[in-house]
């Protein structure tokens, strides 16, 4: 779904959607985020739809660690072989296989505690996480603008992970947000504490996004909400 000149909102899956963006020039394709594993076949068709071949992609980039937004990186990676992979460079060790993610490390440490269908999903999350290598190609940092698609400003926005980022598209002034917030009803809504690894450090990031005079936001499980006319 075409939401600005050069973006597109990816709509990926049935009952738990997840929004992809694809934002693009005359030499750049840009995927951010990249859905959960096994909806690879969903997102070319999503981005064939949008008039585009995802055997161009020339750069993917990831909010954060979590399975949900890089499950289809690597079959991304063999279809288009030169294409670009950024991340914050706190998330690049979680991503590419270094250590284990954050969230799953401290839910593993409460294992027993679980019933017996939430540890088989622990279970197979460890196992995506070890048998995944994702190759980060490049890392980012805050106020970086990238010089692509009319400039991808990226803005860090701990909390719901220490590297986890929102990405301004500067062309369009949408922002990008990830999971630093969602959208329910119309309105934008900080995740619940469970949700994220530093509530606190969340909720500012939450707040630091409100500031932003924007023309519309994209929630990875709310959509996207148009703040201008």
């Amino acid at each position: 779904m075409k939401i600005a000149n050069n973006v597109a909102l990816l709509i990926i899956g049935e009952r738990d959607k997840v929004h992809p963006v694809l934002t693009w020039d005359k030499n750049n394709l840009v995927l951010i985020d990249a859905g959960y594993p096994g909806q690879t076949s969903a997102i070319i068709e999503a981005i064939s739809d949008e008039g585009f071949c995802a055997e161009n992609l020339t750069h993917i980039i990831v909010t954060h660690q979590d399975y949900d937004h890089i499950g289809c990186i690597m079959d991304l990676q063999r279809l288009a072989p030169n294409i670009k992979v950024l991340s914050h460079d706190d998330e690049a060790p979680y991503i590419d296989g270094r250590k284990m993610p954050i969230k799953l490390k401290t839910r593993l440490e409460k294992y027993d505690t679980f019933t017996p269908e939430r540890r088989a999903s622990l279970d197979w999350q460890k196992e995506y996480y070890e048998s995944t290598r994702i190759t980060i190609t490049e890392t980012v940092s805050c106020g970086m603008v990238l010089s692509i698609c009319g400039g991808i400003e990226v803005i860090h926005t701990p909390g719901h992970v220490p590297g986890h980022i929102a990405l301004l598209l500067k062309e369009s002034n949408i922002l990008v947000c990830g999971d630093g917030l969602t959208i329910k009803e119309g309105h934008l809504v900080a995740l619940s504490p469970a949700s994220n690894y530093d509530h606190e450090q969340a909720i500012s990031s939450f707040d630091k996004i409100r500031l932003y005079n924007l023309n519309g936001i994209v929630a990875y499980h709310g959509g996207f909400l148009k703040l201008k006319n």
